[in-house]
């Protein structure tokens, strides 16, 4: 399942998103949050605009995982809009048998999003200086 949201994600909720069906035995959650520093410079936040179809690009990825491990259900969800330092910009979970097939998917997950094309990240800085 893919979801893309300009609202805040709560933590607490995601694990009532996700049915986890009967043999989970692993089940792995992973927030990217704004980080305060980048390369060395403070970050004041992120804006994070769409620069395709974006669903589209996150289905991908959630079929590659699919394809790849054997996974019971996964969640993905990226941020629309700006976003301030400590909030969670994306998340995935995973549910699987085994925590191998966990683990891998999560972080190919995660990877995925690093490399999307379809969003459009920009860097917001305290001192001003685009990124």
């Amino acid at each position: 399942m893919v979801r893309l949201t300009e609202q805040s994600l709560d933590p607490g909720s995601v694990y009532g998103q996700l049915p986890f069906p009967d043999g989970s035995g692993s089940v792995l959650v992973h927030f990217a949050v704004v980080k305060a520093a980048t390369d060395d410079r403070r970050t004041a936040g992120i804006r994070f605009q769409r620069a395709g179809e974006v669903e589209a690009e996150m289905q991908a990825i959630e079929d590659d995982l699919r394809r790849r491990y054997k996974l019971l259900d996964v969640l993905l969800v990226r941020r629309l809009g700006s976003l301030r330092v400590g909030e969670i910009s994306s998340l995935v979970a995973v549910a699987a048998v085994a925590r191998d097939d966990a683990f891998g998917a999560c972080n190919d997950a995660i990877t995925g999003f690093k490399k999307m094309k379809t969003l459009d990240k920009q860097e917001l800085f305290v001192d001003g200086i685009p990124s």
